[in-house]
């Protein structure tokens, strides 16, 4: 087979979509011996690719235009230069190419969430999505939730829609050696133990009821902890900047921005606890990278959360800061919860590899042909 895949968003550093196609590019590439991989990137001069230049079955093509209207369709013209017989792509395919299509879609937020994206994306979601959902031979997603949830939605056999879950890359693990903690913890001002989230900072992340619930364990459990917000700052509403601002606590939430890669680890090894209490999840990838460096999890009870994490962590309702609260402080403050949190979420996080997921799309390619 000649295999082409949509690999632009291997550009897009700190996305969901970065990370998925990353993972599953390279674990495809080694696994899959037999058939061509055609990569279709806007730059084919990004660091990162240089990884694939010398792998046989693994072709880097670049698409010179960044904009989507006219890459995607630059993206179809290629398939029949390169007599693509599967493409695969991430949403949105191109109007008009070669091959059979299979299209991962994580999750539809932009139909729960809208104000999450800009006017005019979710309007393309809402346009393009539904008409390549009726395009695609088969439709890759995440999780269970995610596949009833685009079943629902757009009237979709089950059939179509093939659930291939994430998985965790072999960084994210215990650390034995945690040399030189201080001085990278401290160059983020961290010098406490610290409470720890990891994701886009948006609305459907629910950092208000986290930085509430922390705000609340200072004043009445009066915890000596830091709360430690990482990732990329894109939405954090007007009330809670301003309620930070003034509270006598604002020193102790640290927003440490985008982290790279390598320093996630150590983050997950040396936090008291990893509270993630999203909204809404097609898969929740944090909570399992938190799991497989040891790191008790406390998480939400909606979504494609109690599917992923189990009963390997603490599950509350998100909007409750009471409950969150008391969830937090019964973790940080019982040795025993943590050690069982922890030797639970261990075993939870061995079942989600990227050697699965690959085998699983691999095998997805191979129905789709048949």
């Amino acid at each position: 087979m000649r295999i082409g895949i949509d690999f632009h968003s291997a550009e897009r550093e700190g996305s969901g979509n970065c990370t998925y196609i990353r993972n599953l590019v390279e674990k495809l590439v080694i696994i899959d011996k037999e058939n061509e991989h055609f990569l279709y990137v806007t730059d084919i001069n990004y660091p990162y690719y240089e990884k694939f230049k010398n792998i046989k079955n693994a072709h880097l093509y670049m698409i010179r235009l960044s904009n989507p209207f006219v890459r995607i369709p630059l993206l179809g013209i290629r398939t029949f230069i390169d007599k693509i017989d599967i493409l695969h792509v991430q949403y949105v395919s191109p109007p008009i190419h070669r091959g059979k299509l299979v299209i991962t879609i994580h999750d539809i937020s932009f139909l729960h969430f809208p104000e999450c994206f800009r006017k005019f994306e979710r309007f393309r979601q809402r346009i393009l999505i539904p008409i390549n959902i009726r395009k695609a031979d088969k439709i890759l997603t995440v999780s269970k939730y995610s596949q009833e949830d685009i079943m629902k939605n757009y009237n979709v056999l089950r059939s179509k829609v093939i659930v291939t879950y994430d998985g965790v890359k072999p960084i994210f693990k215990t650390l034995n050696n945690l040399a030189g903690t201080d001085k990278i913890l401290g160059s983020y001002k961290i010098s406490e133990k610290f409470i720890l989230f990891v994701g886009r900072i948006d609305v459907r992340k629910n950092i208000s009821t986290l930085i509430q619930a922390f705000m609340l364990l200072k004043e009445k459990e009066k915890i000596p902890h830091q709360l430690v917000i990482v990732g990329k700052k894109d939405f954090l509403p007007k009330h809670m900047q301003r309620v930070i601002e003034v509270s006598q606590h604002s020193k102790d939430i640290i927003f440490t921005g985008y982290l790279p890669e390598e320093h996630l680890p150590l983050f997950y090894n040396t936090a008291d606890v990893f509270v993630y209490p999203s909204l809404y999840e097609g898969f929740g990838l944090p909570c399992i990278e938190a799991m497989a460096c040891g790191c008790p999890v406390i998480s939400s009870n909606i979504s494609s959360i109690p599917e992923i994490v189990d009963n390997a962590g603490l599950l509350v309702n998100p909007q409750h800061v009471e409950e969150l609260s008391t969830a937090i402080y019964k973790v940080i403050s019982n040795t025993e919860l943590k050690k069982e949190l922890r030797d639970k979420g261990l075993k939870q996080a061995s079942q989600f590899t990227w050697d699965k997921t690959a085998l699983q799309t691999l095998e997805v390619y191979k129905q789709v042909m048949q």
